[in-house]
């Protein structure tokens, strides 16, 4: 089967590819806009604020020469995730990034269970619906791909972001999962897991990026080059760092009540 990823602009005349990227307005899902775009790719954008929204699709639109829709939409709020998953039954699409997400820090019993809520409803239900409103065209098609944006907290609890962490190992799960129910089926699903990336994460969930280590960090366009590569060549889970990938091999080799008691360090050390 010939290679249907090749995130190079088409031949002209040719089609162009349409991707959706969702937490499309700022941090990895503002990065994987951007390149994408340089890529002469059509884009849908989705995300909560729309005047990031438009101000960055009309950027895109003046610089690459592409089609860039918005959609803006809370996709914690059932009426507007809905909205987003008939629209995307509707449209032919060739690459879902399941980009969107946030995480809460501190003990989980002193933290807003609403919050908390809403943490599982945008990084688990909203992703698994959005891939399910995707897959069935491109499972019909033969072709299509998918890239769901997890973390390095996915490979072991999280105290002190036990529910960031547990979202997490869900959807790395999914992923693999979905990876292989389509082997062999011409479509491509990969989980990418980064590790600490210089976006606005950090300040939402209230950990204090000063307290980690400057050789820890890689900036969103590392990771989304990292992500693109590792999608061509056929990954399903997708570390970016070379730092990163050592630490995640050390940690499937530590009993899990060393792994519980490491991350709590970590964790509590940010968080001071």
């Amino acid at each position: 089967m010939p290679d249907q990823t090749s995130f190079e602009a088409p031949d002209s005349g040719g089609p162009r590819r349409r991707a959706l990227v969702t937490g499309a307005s700022s941090g990895i899902g503002r990065a994987f806009a951007q390149r994408l775009a340089r890529d002469q790719h059509n884009l849908i954008l989705v995300a909560r604020r729309q005047p990031e929204l438009e101000k960055l699709a009309a950027e895109l639109r003046a610089q690459q020469r592409i089609e860039v829709e918005v959609w803006a939409a809370d996709l914690t709020k059932e009426k507007e995730l809905h909205e987003i998953e008939a629209r995307l039954r509707e449209t032919s699409l060739d690459l879902l990034i399941n980009n969107a997400g946030f995480g809460t820090a501190g003990n989980f019993w002193e933290l807003d269970v609403e919050r908390e809520h809403n943490e599982v409803k945008l990084n688990v239900v909203a992703l698994m619906r959005l891939t399910h409103a995707v897959l069935p065209a491109m499972a019909a098609r033969g072709r299509g791909e998918l890239i769901n944006v997890s973390s390095m907290a996915a490979f072991q609890p999280g105290p002190g972001m036990a529910t960031y962490a547990a979202t997490k190992a869900f959807v790395n799960s999914f992923s693999e999962a979905l990876a292989e129910e389509f082997s062999g089926r011409g479509v491509r699903v990969m989980v990418l897991c980064p590790g600490m990336t210089r976006t606005e994460f950090q300040e939402r969930a209230g950990v204090e990026s000063s307290k980690i280590p400057d050789f820890t960090w890689m900036t969103a366009e590392e990771v989304v080059e990292a992500a693109l590569e590792g999608l061509r060549s056929g990954d399903v889970i997708c570390v970016p760092g070379f730092a990163n990938r050592v630490a995640t091999q050390l940690t499937s080799w530590l009993p899990r009540s060393a792994n519980r008691k490491l991350a709590a360090g970590v964790i509590r050390r940010a968080m001071e």
